[in-house]
């Protein structure tokens, strides 16, 4: 079976063929009422004609008699005035008294009659003699005469092929337009999805900086090819993380691993007492908790960037939350010889997940008094924006973080002290970002002169 041209099987030539049917028969309907009202029009002109011709004819027969009538008819025929017009009269016994038609049945009423043969050349074929077919109105007349008035029906009929010829060559036109027109649209429809066919085969073949070309005209096919784009910058951005996290990986968790194994083979070699192996148990046992803690973090970063957590939305006291952050760590920056005060706008909620938010904002606080000097400020703040939602800050004038860095340090396993020789496995500020990002929240770092701001912002809705 052959199969049909891939031009036509397009969804652009498609449309545009049940375009066309949709219009063709739009046509063919408005066709049917334009002839119809047409045809109705003139027939209803030859009816009042004829019926005028009988008044006339019955009004002078009731005045003057049958031969005065007979007198008029072949004066109205010899006047050249009612060319279309044939009349037929009889008398009594059927004898023609005047007239140019046939003699014929006598036949009360509306009727049809071929026209007078001798009206036409002898070659002339019988349809165009047909188109002269006469509508007739046969009446008896008193004393048993009998009238027949007939008009010439060809103007009807050939108004009526006018309508028909125009509505044809119309209809013609616009098919012809249509998938001309189907063809041009299906042919620039295939081109674009070509396109897109081929970014996509591109991407197929790992190369995820390919992306799919755009007109400009913010049509279909350019938003989907924009929502395609984004879509690949997304899975671009997510394999990059993704490379990142697994060199990020390997080196965390080597050092570990391999200290562990150390440890681990020392003790067989020369541990000799169950105190050594104790040690040396309790030992491996903190380095197994860093490695699970790391996978922990890595395992809830990924639940949160899924989305799960969303199912268990409620309304959060957003203000508590900072609040407790702020009595929780205060102690705790005193500890470490800073300072940490709040200044908290009341009644600031927010749909999402109170543990989350509060795991959110820890890891915030936690890494100002983690990275600071003694004698640093930390100041929590949280106001609601003019126009619905909220902006809370954690402000510190501690060493701050390089401009060139910012845009890396929400990344797993990044930490600006290259030496590693602090706790922490870096992913503390990613997690920050999961949960942010969960709940539709936007962080910005910024200087604070000297310090850090880390601003945590939301539009309302």
């Amino acid at each position: 079976m052959r199969q049909i041209p891939r031009l036509l099987r397009t969804i652009g030539f498609r449309l545009a063929a049940l375009y066309a049917a949709i219009f063709g028969l739009s046509v063919l309907l408005l066709f049917g009422v334009v002839y119809f009202l047409a045809s109705s029009t003139l027939r209803g002109e030859l009816v009042r004609i004829v019926e005028n011709e009988i008044a006339t004819v019955t009004e002078d027969m009731a005045r003057n008699g049958l031969p005065a009538v007979a007198a008029e008819i072949e004066r109205r025929m010899a006047s050249g005035m009612h060319p279309t017009t044939y009349y037929l009269l009889l008398a009594a016994d059927d004898t023609v008294l005047a007239g140019n038609m046939p003699k014929s049945a006598r036949h009360a009423g509306w009727h049809e009659l071929p026209p007078p043969r001798a009206q036409f050349d002898d070659d002339e074929d019988a349809e165009e003699w047909a188109e002269h077919a006469l509508l007739a109105f046969g009446r008896s007349l008193p004393g048993g005469a009998y009238l027949v008035v007939g008009e010439d029906g060809f103007r009807m009929v050939e108004t009526e092929e006018v309508i028909i010829r125009t509505f044809l060559l119309a209809l013609a036109g616009m098919l012809v337009l249509a998938v001309g027109g189907g063809l041009l649209l299906s042919a620039s429809f295939l081109r674009r999805v070509e396109a897109i066919s081929r970014a996509a085969q591109d991407i197929v073949q790992n190369n995820l900086q390919g992306r799919i070309p755009t007109r400009g005209t913010d049509d279909e096919l350019d938003r989907l090819s924009l929502g395609l784009n984004d879509m690949l910058d997304r899975l671009e951005a997510l394999m990059e993380s993704l490379r990142q996290v697994s060199n990020d990986i390997a080196h965390d968790l080597r050092t570990p691993l391999s200290r562990l194994r150390q440890r681990l083979e020392t003790t067989r070699l020369k541990s000799r007492s169950a105190t050594d192996y104790e040690t040396a148990i309790d030992q491996a046992i903190i380095e197994v908790d860093t490695i699970l803690a790391t996978f922990a973090a890595l395992l809830r970063i990924a639940q949160i960037e899924a989305g799960r957590r969303k199912a268990n939305f409620q309304l959060v006291d957003l203000s508590a939350v900072f609040g407790a952050i702020a009595d929780a760590y205060a102690a705790v920056a005193e500890d470490a010889g800073q300072s940490l005060q709040a200044d908290l706008a009341p009644g600031i909620s927010l749909r999402g997940d109170r543990e989350l938010l509060t795991q959110m904002l820890a890891n915030v606080v936690e890494n100002a008094i983690r990275h600071c000097p003694p004698g640093t400020r930390i100041v929590l703040t949280l106001r609601a924006k003019a126009g619905g939602g909220f902006i809370g800050c954690v402000t510190d004038n501690g060493p701050g973080i390089p401009p060139e860095e910012r845009g890396h340090v929400f990344q797993r396993f990044v930490r600006l002290e290259r030496s590693r020789t602090t706790p922490g496995n870096g992913l503390g500020l990613a997690l920050t970002a999961a949960v942010a990002d969960l709940h539709g929240i936007t962080i910005r770092l910024d200087d604070a002169a000297p310090g850090l701001l880390v601003e945590f912002s939301k539009a309302d809705g």
